[in-house]
């Protein structure tokens, strides 16, 4: 139960305490007067992300402070999740916003996260506000509600964890095949690179060969012309060089003057080197060849070099480290074709697995729903909707969600002859309160919310109509806190506990006051809730069962 909640400087409220306690609270005043914003307490104390305006004008920063009482189970999960024991049975959550929006949270004093402050509220509290029938309307809050309902929460939490494994395997695979790093297809691809330089061979040097090769054989016939005009100009023309060369050397070498003599000699050295010379010639005239086939198997050769080359590097060391690295690197990945495969097993197994749990778990809601349907109709019922009637929609998903392998949704007719359909396309705003108030008394039962909070679930019903959810929250209230705000005053008279919001206006500044209310208060609250006058004094008198005199009731 909700023990006790202070507000401190949260918008208009300068400073506030409550003390529900176990049983019905109800929270009244006038519409504008501020009520809502204890609601807005209890969400920001709940962890829900709040902007710094709602720091009121009295200090530099807005806080709530709730103290909740808690049976074994709450405070176990609680521990669980944000390891913090309870104290007692006791849990003392705490929130501060200041000015500049920074956020702090605490749980019995321990500094904690507002993750962890939502976490430990998620089993502390309920909230059912003026939107419930669109949260309703949800299927996820929906199936939520089956599953707590039936006492489905591990098998729905089972289902979940498959059907996550699905999701990460799912993505293992599409890793695998889809090119990213470990994957087959970049086994494929470097195969491929590596199978494009082995069939070249290529060897440290080869490429300089290649290239001086090929510049030979793309001009073989002008070197080749060359080569047999040399030949010709050295030893073979009448006027050749050899021939005046030998003619000069024997004519100087009858000279009796002994530096013509010398001559003689330098020109029959010259003549032997100008021979040499003519038979390298020839002898390259003879090797030159314009041979089509070599030329093109060179530059065949050649630009895969220049092809690989460009792949892979600029140049032959490049292109050598390539090959070396692509074998390492095949050799890295020689086991992603098995690890896929036991991917794909694995992916099988599990989809196999998510298919037999979402069956289950499908199953099991549907039986649940009758059940929790049948005990909806009887509080509809006494909420004058005799003839309401909730329904199962079911349709086997195509590709499954977290939720299930099936798309089960609650429909509702709220009156015969009338067609079944979505809460928020066939039930009035009241009808919506009412239906969300007989679900929660359905599910009270298994529910182990210490404190069960109501926004106007009075909203569009009359005086009979509020005395007969007066009494049903006060039902729900044994053993907990359930804390409503309301405008009616059959519901107010039901609770054990009511508190006044008030609000007063000053030339310079709004303050809003809650103050709890008993005795001949409340008779007079009551009595103006009712429109004022004798006859509400005597109404409201008769709504609290006769004489108050100062009891807190």
């Amino acid at each position: 139960m909700l023990s006790e909640l202070v507000i401190h400087n949260l918008v208009i409220v300068e400073h506030a305490r409550l003390n529900p306690g176990e049983g019905l609270t109800v929270v009244s005043g006038e519409t504008g007067a501020g009520k809502s914003l204890l609601l807005d307490a209890l969400e920001m104390v709940s962890g829900e992300r709040v902007q710094s305006r709602v720091v009121g004008p009295w200090a530099e920063s807005a806080t709530v402070t709730a103290v909740f009482q808690a049976g074994v189970v709450v405070c176990s999960r609680i521990e669980t999740l944000c390891s913090v024991p309870a104290a007692d049975g006791q849990y003392i959550l705490r929130r501060r916003i200041s000015g500049g929006g920074r956020s702090q949270a605490w749980i019995n004093d321990v500094p904690v996260t507002a993750g962890a402050l939502r976490l430990a509220a998620d089993h502390l509290l309920e909230i059912h506000s003026q939107h419930e029938p669109l949260r309703l309307a949800d299927p996820a809050v929906q199936l939520e509600m089956l599953d707590a309902y039936a006492g489905l929460g591990d098998k729905a939490a089972a289902y979940s964890a498959t059907h996550e494994r699905v999701l990460a395997l799912t993505k293992v695979l599409s890793d695998l095949d889809g090119g990213a790093r470990e994957s087959v297809k970049e086994l494929d691809y470097l195969t491929f690179q590596l199978r494009e330089i082995e069939a070249l061979q290529p060897r440290r040097g080869e490429l300089v060969e290649l290239q001086s090769r090929h510049a030979l054989l793309s001009s073989a016939s002008t070197w080749k012309e060359l080569a047999e005009g040399a030949v010709q100009s050295l030893s073979e023309d009448e006027r050749s060089v050899a021939n005046v060369l030998a003619r000069l050397a024997r004519r100087l070498g009858e000279a009796p003057e002994p530096g013509l003599a010398n001559a003689a000699v330098a020109c029959q050295q010259a003549l032997e080197a100008v021979r040499d010379a003519a038979a390298s010639c020839g002898q390259a005239a003879e090797r030159l060849s314009a041979d089509p086939t070599e030329l093109a198997k060179t530059e065949g050769r050649l630009n895969a070099y220049h092809e690989l080359c460009r792949k892979h590097g600029d140049g032959e060391t490049p292109l050598l480290a390539a090959w070396e690295q692509l074998s390492l690197r095949i050799q890295e990945l020689s086991t992603v074709g098995e690890r896929r495969a036991k991917t794909a097993a694995d992916f099988s197994l599990a989809v196999g697995e998510r298919k037999r749990l979402g069956l289950a778990l499908a199953k099991a809601r549907s039986t649940a729903f009758v059940k929790l349907a049948k005990a909806a109709h009887e509080h509809l019922g006494e909420l004058s909707m005799p003839k309401a009637r909730m329904s199962l929609d079911e349709e086997l998903l195509a590709e499954p969600t977290s939720l299930g392998t099936h798309r089960q949704e609650f429909l509702v007719q709220t009156n015969p002859g009338m067609a079944a359909g979505k809460l928020r396309d066939v039930a009035s705003g009241g009808e919506c309160a009412r239906i969300a108030l007989a679900l929660a008394e359905a599910l009270a039962a298994q529910e182990h919310v210490p404190v069960m909070v109501f926004d106007e679930v009075d909203s569009g019903v009359g005086g009979r109509l509020g005395a007969v959810i007066g009494a049903k929250l006060a039902r729900l209230a044994h053993g907990r806190t359930v804390l409503a705000v309301t405008h009616t005053p059959q519901l107010a008279a039901a609770a054990r506990r009511q508190y006044l919001v008030s609000k007063q206006q000053g030339d310079r500044d709004t303050r809003v006051t809650v103050a709890e209310v008993s005795g001949d208060a409340r008779l007079k609250e009551i009595s103006e809730m009712l429109g004022g006058g004798k006859a509400a004094l005597d109404q409201a008198r008769a709504l609290l069962g006769g004489a108050i005199g100062g009891m807190k009731r």
